[in-house]
């Protein structure tokens, strides 16, 4: 077990190497060219992030998605900080057959999102996040988890014309399919997470305003907890820049969730 701990730890460590060298690749492409708004229609996107969960007990807990996205043909980079305060649910709203709760978490979160857009300025975005999650009861094998969420958009420019606000709603759809019977033992860790979600603009922000994701995934679960989950995602956008109204967005995305067992747990 503890030759099998290292082994996972020096490819944890040669992930996160690879994450760093693509970061750094990235910010110096973004240096070599550029190219005007107008021609964006289809692009493609790479997504990067890192998720950590603080829990301070069983009903609550702090979760952080670092993260970083790169779109293509060479319009922005974006960093992310998003971090939300989620509460477990323990009180019935509504009545089922099976006795479940409807309502299983709230959630309050904010966010710093800063855009290094090429040929124009940068855009720097202030989020306040207010959402909660539920289920809907489906047939046994398939749970189907609902997430509805408020967002509160303040953007600046910097171009002398101050903040700008936005408020969006966004609904996300999600499941995961998993099987049990298993002939080689590294399929234990194998899932497939999927996930569709909307965005409905309630005040127009400058950017990404109504929206349409789909987003179809292959994950994996170590014995340590850490799970790697990578996403082949299709967005449907209005609004992309101040003079292209639409786009379509074909995204890879990689997800790094860290473990949370405790030592004595493996």
């Amino acid at each position: 077990m503890v030759s099998r701990l290292k082994i996972i730890d020096v490819i944890i460590k040669q992930i996160t190497g690879g994450l760093v060298i693509t970061l750094f690749l990235c910010n110096y492409i973004r240096a070599q060219d550029s190219i005007v708004d107008q021609d964006v229609r289809v692009n493609q996107q790479l997504w990067l992030d890192y998720n950590f969960k603080n829990i301070y007990n069983e009903n609550q807990n702090l979760s952080t998605q670092v993260g970083f996205r790169k779109i293509a043909p060479k319009v922005y980079n974006r960093l992310l900080v998003i971090s939300s305060l989620n509460f477990k649910n323990n009180k019935k709203l509504f009545k089922f057959k099976n006795d479940n709760i409807f309502i299983k978490s709230y959630h309050l979160g904010s966010g710093l999102i800063y855009t290094q857009n090429y040929d124009k300025n940068d855009n720097f975005e202030l989020r306040f996040i207010q959402g909660f999650k539920f289920e809907i009861p489906t047939i046994k094998p398939v749970t189907l988890n609902n997430y509805v969420r408020l967002e509160e958009r303040f953007q600046n420019s910097f171009d002398n014309s101050g903040w700008t606000s936005g408020f969006r709603l966004r609904y996300r759809l999600s499941t995961i399919l998993s099987w049990n019977n298993h002939r080689l033992s590294f399929t234990k860790g194998l899932y497939i997470p999927l996930e569709g979600e909307v965005f409905f603009n309630l005040k127009k922000a400058d950017r990404f305003n109504d929206l349409i994701r789909l987003s179809p995934g292959l994950g994996y679960r170590l014995e340590n907890d850490w799970r790697f989950e990578l996403y082949v995602i299709l967005n449907t956008t209005k609004n992309i820049t101040e003079t292209n109204n639409k786009s379509s967005d074909f995204i890879l995305r990689l997800r790094v969730y860290k473990g949370n067992l405790k030592k004595n747990e493996h």
